[in-house]
């Protein structure tokens, strides 16, 4: 299985460590509870780059095997 890279250019010190600490969750749980744990601000910034991220890897080009991705997804809450 290949490995997902994912680019968003352009993003602050504290959106790459937000989007550090959503990416280190394995399930949605864990994602739930960081969430919930955030600021307003912070909570309304990890739910716009969580899209960003869902909406890089829908764009990724399709593969044979997209397995990684949809569990990755899966994890995060999305269903495929």
């Amino acid at each position: 299985m290949g490995r997902i890279m994912i680019r968003i250019d352009g993003l602050t010190d504290k959106q790459v460590e937000i989007l550090d600490k959503l990416w280190a969750c394995d399930t949605t749980e864990e994602v739930f509870e960081w969430m919930t744990s955030l600021d307003d601000d912070t909570f309304r910034m990890a739910v716009t780059l969580q899209e960003m991220v869902i909406d890089s890897m829908l764009e990724q080009p399709a593969e044979d095997d997209v397995s990684m991705a949809q569990n990755m997804l899966r994890n995060i809450g999305v269903k495929c």
